[in-house]
């Protein structure tokens, strides 16, 4: 416990000191990274609409198919 409030006073006091630096540092490189992270973000939506729409073509395709065959099937039925 003693060692866990040592470190949190020395992590404390260590803020304190490079607090410049520190807020420096992330105001020039947070710009970035957000960048960055909008650019994959927007990639990935673009990838998730593909994937949708190749899922919704070959969901169709099958439907299409099945009630062809339904049909199919259907007629020889009757004509029987």
């Amino acid at each position: 416990m003693l060692r866990f409030l040592f470190g949190a006073v020395v992590g404390a006091v260590a803020a304190m000191y490079y607090r410049d630096d520190l807020r420096r540092y992330v105001d020039e490189k947070l710009p970035g990274v957000r960048e960055r992270a909008a650019e994959k973000l927007e990639a990935i939506g673009r990838g998730a609409e593909s994937a949708l729409e190749r899922a919704k073509s070959r969901i169709g395709e099958n439907v299409r198919a099945g009630q062809a065959r339904l049909r199919s099937v259907h007629r020889a039925e009757r004509e029987e």
